[in-house]
């Protein structure tokens, strides 16, 4: 029986929309199905999930902690755009700005997870 494997683009920043949020509940269901889930790439706006200064007051729901709970537990890769890094203020150096658990990378990054997955499911 061949696996079905998917790749998650995320694009909508994670104080503004649900996008964030609504990855990762697929993220969840993908892995609990006979699904595999090869990598997540956060793009745009959605790389501020990874800022390392992220704070959440302690009543609201800490996506960014949940992320990286989720994707060291699944043995999941969590990558950010450098180039949308760089442009929020998050950067890629020692050093850096963001949070342990997310990976800075290129766009190289997402066009392999296109190559080496079925299906690629983009949240806005």
């Amino acid at each position: 029986m061949n696996t079905t494997t998917i790749s998650l683009l995320v694009q909508g920043s994670p104080f503004s929309s649900n996008a964030c949020e609504q990855a990762l509940e697929f993220a969840k269901a993908t892995v609990r199905s006979d699904y595999r889930l090869y990598r997540v790439f956060f793009y745009k706006d959605a790389v501020l999930i990874a800022n390392k200064s992220h704070n959440v007051p302690s009543d609201e729901r800490n996506i960014q902690r949940e992320w990286i709970e989720f994707a060291s537990d699944q043995s999941v890769q969590l990558c950010v755009c450098v180039g949308a890094c760089e442009r929020r203020g998050i950067h890629n150096q020692q050093g850096t700005d963001s949070s342990e658990g997310f990976e800075i990378v290129g766009l190289g990054q997402l066009t392999e997870a296109m190559f080496k997955s079925d299906r690629l499911v983009t949240f806005q």
